[in-house]
């Protein structure tokens, strides 16, 4: 389920104009499942996939996540000579809900 809502969020970023520039991107610190890039500011996103319910929710993405977040993208930033553009970390919530076949989506900025 969590690859489906990762290729279900790179289309909505799509729609929204985001340019996917990368995905699932590997540190010893963490992970970032998609990279992207908006109005010349370079998102990365941690994408959740929840089934609609009374326990969908975002807090998934806990302190010690964003923080080991931080540094994946430090890394990424570092590796690809990334400097002097605006960086956004943000959640992106892909909520699912089975009976409906409907897909919502929350993006929410953590810094």
């Amino acid at each position: 389920m969590g690859d489906w809502g990762e290729i279900e969020a790179c289309k909505f970023l799509g729609r929204q104009g985001f340019e996917i520039l990368d995905r699932n991107f590997h540190t010893t610190v963490g992970e970032i499942d998609i990279v992207a890039r908006h109005r010349g500011d370079f998102y990365f996103i941690e994408v959740k996939t929840r089934v609609t319910g009374e326990l969908a929710n975002d807090l998934s993405i806990t302190g010690l996540k964003k923080r080991h977040f931080a540094k994946a993208v430090s890394t990424y930033c570092y590796r690809r000579n990334i400097k002097d553009v605006g960086i956004v970390m943000a959640g992106l919530v892909v909520f699912a809900n089975r009976i409906t076949k409907q897909v919502k989506f929350r993006l929410a900025v953590f810094c």
